[in-house]
Order: structure tokens, then C-alpha cells, then sequence
């Protein structure tokens, strides 16, 4: 287990101009953008955090806390907005807010983002495609990193620390190479891809199950052991699987397998061992689940099984698998119903009603 007790580390970025300025802006520093920036922050990059509520008033009271697989405390810049920090030609960006709050953090923040490089740490693919639509400098990041906020100011490293980045869509260059060598510095496993956009495809379709899992009430580590959960993730995923090769889209899984072997590696039967990688006593859930569970009312589930509607949509493949997932987690979440109001049958008779 890699973990550090030391507190962040500052080290000024210097503009050509001679002005100094932060390094990084962690744009949404809730439980996975603090744990990049705390990682950054050992590497001795000068970080500024964008966070909210209660969690930025603890961080700016006491410092941001890493517990877990990240530990320390540490005192870093943060306001609500990036216009309080110093942000300068050197200034490198990293979003890693809810999907559906990226469009008014750009729109808020366009003038002082132009022309710096822009990191989408985000779940999903809409984050990429609105910011290169607005021929913004966007690059890629896809993250698999466990982590949940257990107070304000203090976030739970859960388990993980792998980032793979890329220009977006495709390509590498030299920013893609130090934020690498700064990632890695901090303790974090960063890679880099040409084809970046594929990659995060197969983490968007690997997040279908986040609804499920929510609404089910099921921890990750048993999100496969038994048939019934499996299957159903099956027919998501096959879902998707179609949508994406009528679109013409590719697709890199996540896994050993490509999508369509792992759509018949579910379908088997028999009970699996629960997936455990580290402390077998830990049980993680999907942020999705977090979500449900505060009782919030915005989950990322449009982003995910959303994008999969629509790709089906306009393609005309149909998509009830995805459609009940997206809607009904989205009612759990207006209704602040919390995690565990579904069971895979109550799911299967509402996509077979979609279906028609």
C-alpha cells in the first residue's frame, strides 16, 4: 500500500514573463480531484483547488485531509471560483466536477481558460466533446481511482491510482508527458495513449453498471458473483456494444477482454468470488450510489446510459436496458430515495415495458 504522511509540498510555477503562478487548478475538488491534487501537491507542484459547500469551508479552515491510500494533510489554495487564484500562462487545468457541471464552470471561467491546457479527469465522453467543440486545448483522462469525501475537508483514498491521458480525440505531446511525469512523481500510475477517446469509451461503458449498482444496492466487489447480476450488466453492456459499432465508434474495454468477449464472459453462470484487489474487508460503491445515498439530486446517469440512448436513438437501435437505468435512477435521485429501491427483477419488467 503506497501511502505518505507528509503534507504538500509548493513549489511556484514561473511564467516566461517571470509571473508566478500555480502549476495546477483542480476545477471540482470533491473526492477524486483531491486526491490528484494532494498527489500533485507531493510531486512539489504549486496546486489551487475549485471546491464548494461545506468542503471548501473545511479546506480553508483546517486543510484538505487524505485518508486511506493517500495520506496527509494538506494546505492548499481553494475558492468556489478559479478567478481567486493565481492563474497564469503556465497554469494547467483539471476538471474533475459532475459531467453536468462542467458547461457553467466553462462558461464562467472561458476567458481565463483559453489557450491553457484543459485535463477532463471526468466520467463519460461529454466533457472532451464540449470543450473541443469550443476549440478549447482538451485533453483526455481517464480515471480509476476510488475515493468518497467522508467529511468535509477529509477524503477516503479508497483503493486505485491509475490515469491514462491523451490529446483529444487521439495523439500525445509534451504537455501529456509532464503531466504524466507529475502524476507519477506524486505516486499515481499515469500512461499515456494515442487514442484516448477509445479508451475512455470502454470506462463510460464500464460505467452503465453505476446505476444498477445504486439502485440495487450492491458494492462493487460484488457486482459479478452472482448470475442474475451479471447477466443483466450483459444486456447493457450488448446494448452499448451495438450502438457503438453503428455508430461507426471505437471502443477499448477496460479489461482483457475486448466488449463483446466480456458480454459472453457475463452471461455464464455458476457464483463468482467477490473482486477483491486489496483489504478484502473494504466495500466500495460507484459514486452514482454515493450520490443516491446523500441524497442528491443530480446523478451523472445521463452521461452514462444516456449517451447510449442516444447513440441508439439515432442509429436506431433500441436501448431499454439503458433507458430504465437512466430513468429510473434519475426519478431514485429527484425523490432523494437513496440506494436499494430496485431488485434486477423490478428492473427487468420496467425495460421489458420499454421495449413495448
Amino acid at each position: 500500500m503506497d501511502r505518505s504522511s507528509r503534507s504538500g509540498i509548493h513549489r511556484p510555477a514561473t511564467d516566461r514573463g517571470g509571473e508566478v503562478s500555480l502549476d495546477y487548478v483542480i476545477h471540482g475538488a470533491g473526492a477524486i480531484g483531491s486526491v490528484i491534487g494532494s498527489r500533485l501537491a507531493l510531486a512539489g507542484c504549486s496546486v489551487g483547488l475549485v471546491a464548494r459547500g461545506a468542503h471548501l469551508d473545511a479546506i480553508r479552515t483546517h486543510g484538505l485531509t487524505l485518508e486511506g491510500q493517500t495520506q496527509g494533510r494538506f494546505d492548499l489554495a481553494a475558492s468556489d471560483t478559479a478567478h481567486d487564484l493565481d492563474v497564469g500562462r503556465a497554469t494547467r487545468v483539471i476538471l474533475a466536477m459532475k459531467s453536468g457541471d462542467t458547461p457553467a464552470a466553462i462558461d464562467a471561467h472561458a476567458d481565463l481558460y483559453a489557450d491553457r491546457p484543459i485535463l477532463c479527469a471526468q466520467n463519460g465522453v461529454s466533457n472532451e466533446q464540449l470543450l473541443h467543440g469550443r476549440s478549447m486545448d482538451t485533453y483526455g483522462c481517464t480515471v480509476i481511482i476510488g475515493a468518497a469525501i467522508r467529511e468535509p475537508g477529509v477524503v477516503w483514498h479508497s483503493g486505485a491510482k491509475s490515469l491514462t491521458i491523451g490529446r483529444w480525440p487521439t495523439g500525445t505531446d509534451d504537455v501529456c508527458h509532464s503531466l504524466a511525469a507529475d502524476l507519477e512523481r506524486g505516486g499515481l500510475r499515469a500512461r499515456l495513449h494515442d487514442h484516448v477517446e477509445a479508451n475512455k469509451w470502454g470506462k463510460l461503458v464500464r460505467n452503465l453498471a453505476n446505476a444498477y449498482l445504486a439502485l440495487t444496492d450492491l458494492p462493487t466487489q460484488e457486482a459479478s458473483c452472482l448470475p442474475r447480476d451479471r447477466h443483466f450488466a450483459a444486456d447493457v453492456q450488448e446494448e452499448a456494444a451495438d450502438a457503438l459499432d453503428a455508430a461507426g465508434i471505437a471502443v477499448e474495454s477496460t479489461g482483457k477482454r475486448n466488449l463483446r468477449e466480456q458480454i459472453d464472459h457475463l452471461r455464464s453462470d455458476g457464483v463468482w468470488e467477490p473482486f477483491v484487489r486489496e483489504d478484502p474487508t473494504i466495500r466500495s460503491y460507484p459514486s452514482t450510489w454515493q450520490d443516491l445515498a446523500a441524497g442528491r439530486t443530480n446523478v451523472e446517469v445521463d452521461h452514462f446510459n444516456g449517451a447510449i440512448v442516444r447513440l441508439g436513438a439515432a442509429h436506431d437501435v433500441p436501448t431499454p436496458f439503458n433507458r430504465v437505468l437512466r430513468d429510473v435512477c434519475e426519478d431514485a435521485a429527484a425523490r432523494r430515495l437513496g440506494p436499494g429501491t430496485e431488485t434486477t427483477e423490478s428492473l427487468r419488467l420496467a425495460a421489458k415495458a420499454y421495449s413495448g
